[in-house]
Parts: C-alpha cells; structure tokens; sequence
C-alpha cells in the first residue's frame, strides 16, 4: 500500500474539486452544490476559441464570443485615438433585454460579466402546451414566456348507453376533462338460429345489443362440399359427383381398360407413356431380365444385355490374384534390399538398392569414446549385437562424497546403497528456530554452522484470537503482534465510500 493514505487522497480530490467549482462559479457556469461528474459536463461545455483577434475604431464595438481564449488574440483600436479610461461592469440577466453601457466619465467598457440566469427562471423551449391543452382555471408558462390561464373544459362524469340503431351505434366523447367517473354501456342479449339453404339475419332487439348468437349444427342431409376439387375428367364415364358450388357434373374420364406393354434395352423401347384415362388394374407393363458375368481385365469391358432383354445382375468377379492394389506402396529403390524387385504406386517394376550389411556387433562401456555407436544404414541380418557388459557394487554412506565407477569395460547395472547408519539423523531440511516455537514447547532442529541437530526451547507468544478495523482514511493498517494467534477478523469501516460519495 502506497504511503499516501486515502484521507489525504479525499482531501486531495475535495480540495480539486472545491477549486474547480469556484471558478466555475466565478464564470457563472456552475452551483454551489455541484460535484464534480456535473462539474466536468460544465468545463466540457466551454468552447474553444483559441486566439480572438480584431480592429475596431473609434465609436464601434466587438462582442468577443464566448468560451476558452488562448490569450495571443488582440483587440486593437485604429490608430490615431486617445487616451481611452474603460470601465468593467456586471449584469445579471432580466426578462428584458438590457444595454449595458459605460457610466459618465468612462469612454467605453473594458468587460461585462454576465451572471447565471437566476433560480426563478427555467428553460421552458420545450413547452408545447397550449391555453386549450389545460384545465380551464390553471396556469402554465407556453414556450415563448407567457403565462397562460388553460381553457379546456371540465366535462365532469359523462354517461350514455348505446344499441344497434342506426343513431345510437356510437357516441362522441365531447372535447374538455373527464373525471373518470361517466360510463359508456351497452345491454347484451343471446339469440339462437339454425343453419337453412337461405340467409338469414339476425338482429337484436330494439335497445340492445347482441352478446351471443348460437348457430346450431347444419342438418345431417347437408354435407361440407367446399373441400371437392374433381372436376368431369377426374370422374369416370357413366358417374355423377356433387363439385365445390354444390352443382351435379357428370365424369368424362375414358375407360382404357387393360393396357399392357414389354420393355428392354432397345431405343424407343425403354420406356411407354400410359394413355390418359382410367385402367382396371388388370394390364401390366413388363421387361425380360438375364444375369451375365464379367471377369476384371486391364482393359475397359462394356457389359450389354441380350436383345429383347433387360440386365437384372452383373456379377463382377474378384481381380485375379496376378493383380493386387499398389495405390498405398511409399516405398522406392533405397527401402527395398538390392537385387529384390517391387511395383511402385505407378505399377512399375523397380529394383531395389538397399546395402546388405548381414551381421555387425559391437560392445560399449563407460569410456568417452565409447559410449554409443552408429549403426551403418542398410539391411541388417539380425544376428549382430551391439552390448554392454553389466556389473554390480555397493557403497556404505559416509560424511564425505563418494564417487562409484564401473570397471573398465563395463557398465553398472546397480550400485546398491546401503541405509544411512542408524546414528544419523537428516535434519537439514529443519528451518525453526527457538523464536519460530510456541513457547514451553521443545523440538529438534539443525545448526548449518555446525552441520550437528540442536534441541530448541520455544519462546514464540501466544496472542490467542484477534481482531481490529480500519478506516481506510486516517488509519490504513492494522499491525498484527508478534506471535502464534488462533484466528481474529481485521475490517474496513465504510468511512472511504462516505467520503468520496461526497465529493
């Protein structure tokens, strides 16, 4: 945590802020309430204007527009004048336009500050009520400024009931306030009709209005058409059917019969168009089927079948064993044994180069040069042998270093480390210190200046459980005793979000 406390950052930011605010206030663009994200949006408004600059001569006068000036701008006279005496003047804005000009005695003005706009005025350019907008009797300020009394008129509770007559079938609500308190109602009756081959109407008595009219099921002799789409040639010769208008049409669709036709491979006979019309069921179009077979060759065979017939199975027989797939073969002349051929991928037949060298051996050990061995690229016949002669010793641990080689031409294959002697202790890992343990308790620990265990007395307090708080202001840290605790609570008051919700 840095050293500079957040009180003194809260004062740092009141003390910006207050400053800001009354310079703000000194240019009439801020309140004395104001924070400072209404502070920012108010420095934000002012314009830059950079370097304002302008002749006048004797007798005229320049507004210098509002917002930032650099400062290197100027506001020079012609050349020729006086010695001009100018006086500084303030106005607080009025509901009249006012012409502030200099006193006796002062030639000109040298600046006017103008004052905010007092409390009592507010921005009313978005007022779009009017006089009839208003309760007759109340007041409001339209957008130009004027206090206007409202006209619209009380209309209290209205009340009217309405039927089906002609006159009566709607009501105009009459202009003005209506206090929420007038009805406007209709009497409901229910009627019955049952469905006929002619319209009927069904009206409501006079002075009501129909809440219900219960249609009853169209009678069992008359049934639902409108979902008929045949027309006379979907119907057979001879038939009559009722269409989607209810009208009795008689079919037109020709009896064929029974229509039958072959087929097979031949052109013109591979398909036949089946006459418009209806059929018995008892025709059938037909074809001849054979079965041929076919053996692999390197060459192209078109199967055809028999004239007169249609091919119901082509039997493929299986690649002679001669052939077999190659698409997968990687391998080229340096892969495969020299004196050996093979058929690459192309399907050509290669010789391969691969150096035969039957059987090689070698033994290794722990010298330096001798450590591995390159087996040479080629063949080799898998009765050669690269080894190592393996032995085994044992070491007793000692104080000191010991260091255990194999002997020469060797390997070691294990080296057997007795157990450390039942004397000695490993206590190097031990970090505790007198200081580090609850006192009256006791442990071992190691001395690094002596490489010897030492046995260590604690003196470490036991504070027990404790607690504290910060504010986060005036105090930013709570310093924990020295010593064992068993658990405790250390927290913030809310004295920082107080603070900066003020600024």
């Amino acid at each position: 945590m840095p050293n500079t406390n957040i009180a003194t950052e809260i004062d740092r930011l009141s003390t910006a802020r207050n400053t800001i605010r009354d310079k703000m206030i000194e240019f009439g663009l801020g309140l004395s309430t104001d924070k400072l994200d209404t502070l920012a949006t108010e420095v934000d408004g002012i314009a830059y204007r950079g370097a304002v600059s302008a002749t006048v001569q004797e007798g005229d006068t320049y507004t210098i527009p509002r917002g930032y000036h650099n400062g290197s701008g100027t506001v020079s006279g012609v050349a020729g004048g006086g010695n001009y005496n100018l006086q500084s003047k303030a106005a607080t804005p009025t509901k009249q336009q006012q012409s502030i000009t200099p006193d006796s005695g002062y030639y000109g003005l040298s600046d006017v500050t103008v004052n905010p706009i007092p409390e009592a005025y507010q921005n009313v350019s978005s007022v779009t009520a009017t006089a009839g907008d208003v309760l007759a009797g109340k007041v409001i300020v339209t957008a130009d400024g004027t206090n206007t009394t409202g006209t619209m008129t009380n209309r209290g509770a209205v009340t009217k009931v309405l039927d089906a007559t002609t006159s009566n079938q709607s009501y105009t609500v009459p202009q003005g306030y209506h206090n929420g308190n007038g009805t406007v109602s209709i009497v409901l009756e229910t009627k019955t009709a049952t469905p006929t081959k002619s319209n009927q109407d069904i009206v409501p008595t006079t002075g009501k209005v129909l809440s219900k009219v219960t249609v009853g099921a169209i009678p069992a002799a008359y049934q639902d058409v409108t979902d008929v789409t045949a027309s006379a040639s979907d119907v057979l010769t001879g038939s009559a059917f009722v269409d989607s208008t209810g009208a009795v049409v008689d079919g037109t669709m020709v009896n064929n019969g029974s229509v039958s036709q072959t087929l097979d491979a031949t052109n013109g006979k591979q398909s036949y168009t089946i006459p418009q019309g209806y059929h018995d069921g008892t025709g059938n179009v037909s074809i001849t089927l054979e079965t041929k077979t076919a053996t692999p060759t390197k060459a192209t065979q078109t199967v055809t079948p028999t004239n007169g017939k249609v091919l119901s199975v082509v039997t493929v027989n299986p690649i002679p064993s001669d052939y077999q797939d190659v698409t997968g073969v990687t391998a080229t002349a340096p892969h495969v044994l020299s004196g050996d051929v093979f058929v690459n991928a192309a399907g050509s037949e290669v010789t391969g180069s691969m150096t035969n060298n039957g059987a090689v051996s070698k033994t290794l050990d722990a010298t330096t040069n001798n450590q591995s061995y390159t087996v040479p690229t080629g063949y080799h016949n898998g009765s050669g042998t690269v080894q190592i002669v393996l032995e085994t010793k044992t070491a007793t641990p000692t104080t000191a270093t010991q260091n255990i080689t194999p002997t020469s031409g060797k390997v070691l294959s294990k080296v057997t480390v007795n157990p450390i002697p039942s004397n000695f202790a490993n206590t190097s890992d031990a970090t505790a210190t007198a200081a580090n343990i609850l006192a009256g308790e006791t442990a071992y620990g190691y001395n690094s200046q002596t490489g010897q265990a030492v046995k260590l007395t604690g003196s470490m307090t036991n504070n027990g459980a404790i607690s504290g708080t910060i504010d986060g202001l005036t105090t930013l840290s709570y310093s924990v005793p020295s010593g064992y605790t068993s658990g405790g609570t250390v927290s913030l008051t809310d004295d920082i979000y107080n603070s900066l919700a003020a600024i």
